[in-house]
């Protein structure tokens, strides 16, 4: 089984510096955890053929539950994180991998285009780290000696960190016995090649709760506040049946609603809400109705592929606002269901959904119960690596 770029996510350690009860990739930051922000990333970038979580053994049911959404690996790491390296890379070495990063959980705030740029730079002999000048003096002080440290030569080192597999596997084999805190320098023992590449000021490692706060107020400062809005408005008139399809949930009725594919009114509007606010059409375009193939097609297919260009075109959903508009049924019981399949069609949580149903006081053909019509909004805002 060869898997070629495989990435190794420390997240081992205890960090009692943190706190004293729970280590720090638990503490959450936008009401997601750090552990869950990084992995995200990673998963997201799409760059990696195999994702591994390395933990504690005390905090496994915990990893698991935080990550049991993410399409990831996790194994058991060691007394030391390189001892859990050592262990993370063993667990690795089935997938027969080309290149593997290593990174600590608790920088989560790397760009993927950092991540992509380091995977580029790895060769055989080639390891590439990423570092930062130091501009701030630096001092030696212990007891009362207080000198000078040129600070010329010094750097301060990050990760992710990218190597060849059989290299970084040979050094840490090599150098187990050792307690190095910095996988790079134990591939530079074992002769590879340091490519230095420079590091990212954002990606700093989470070490003091100060740092939770330093993390909201550079989200707060890096977020896309651009904002746009798409509308959508569907309609189809009533027909015999003994049911009718609304959001993908099958009421009971004495009637059906009428249309090409499955007339599911609510889903056709809230398509076109979303290519509206991307300015990617309308469902008509992408799904014409003269086509045999979409004859009956459940819709859940065309709002599950209108998700996929919002994903292409790097936009998020901040908001949908949906009204169920029609005499009959009473759809007030049915709205958490509805609720419930848009959020796991869009991955979106359901406090970003409201479903609203209201007639027209017996006016037009709405009121005479000759159909159902819905009215969708939507606001969508680009992504960024600062969205959580």
């Amino acid at each position: 089984m060869n898997k070629k770029n495989i990435a190794l996510i420390v997240s081992g350690g205890e960090g009692k510096r943190f706190d004293k009860k729970k280590p720090k990739q638990f503490f959450k930051i936008n009401e997601k955890t750090i552990l869950e922000i990084t992995v995200k990333k990673f998963v997201d970038s799409k760059l990696l053929d195999e994702i591994v979580v390395v933990c504690s053994k005390d905090y496994l049911n915990d990893t698991k539950k935080v990550l049991r959404n993410q399409n990831v690996l996790i194994t058991l790491g060691g007394k030391t994180r390189q001892d859990s390296v050592y262990n993370g890379l063993k667990f690795c070495k089935k997938f027969k991998p080309s290149k593997i990063i290593i990174h600590d959980v608790v920088r989560p705030f790397f760009s993927v285009k950092f991540l992509n740029d380091i995977l580029k730079k790895i060769d055989r002999k080639v390891c590439v780290i990423p570092v930062l000048k130091i501009f701030d003096s630096v001092r030696s002080i212990k007891s009362n000696n207080y000198s000078d440290i040129n600070r010329d030569n010094l750097k301060l080192i990050q990760t992710p960190q990218g190597f060849n597999y059989n290299e970084i596997f040979n050094a840490h084999n090599r150098f187990k016995n050792l307690n190095i805190t910095d996988d790079s320098l134990l591939a530079y023992k074992n002769g590879c090649r340091i490519k230095v590449l420079k590091g990212e000021y954002f990606n700093f490692k989470i070490t003091e709760k100060s740092d939770l706060e330093r993390s909201k107020i550079i989200i707060a400062k890096n977020m896309n506040n651009t904002t746009r809005t798409g509308s959508g408005f569907d309609v189809h008139k009533f027909t015999k049946g003994n049911f009718l399809i609304l959001f993908g949930i099958k009421i009971p009725f004495d009637k059906s609603l009428e249309g090409h594919s499955d007339a599911d009114v609510g889903f056709h509007s809230l398509v076109d809400a979303i290519l509206g606010a991307i300015g990617k059409g309308d469902i008509g375009e992408h799904f014409p109705p003269s086509e045999k193939k979409w004859k009956n097609k459940n819709s859940l297919f065309f709002l599950e592929y209108a998700a996929s260009i919002l994903d292409e075109e790097k936009f998020k959903i901040n908001n949908l606002d949906l009204t169920i508009i029609c005499e009959k049924p009473k759809i007030s019981k049915y709205k958490e269901k509805m609720k419930k399949k848009i959020s796991k069609a869009l991955n979106i949580k359901l406090n970003k959904i409201n479903i609203k149903g209201t007639t027209t006081e017996k006016l037009g053909f709405l009121g005479r119960e000759e159909g159902i019509a819905c009215q969708a909004n939507v606001t969508v805002s680009m992504k960024n690596d600062f969205d959580f």
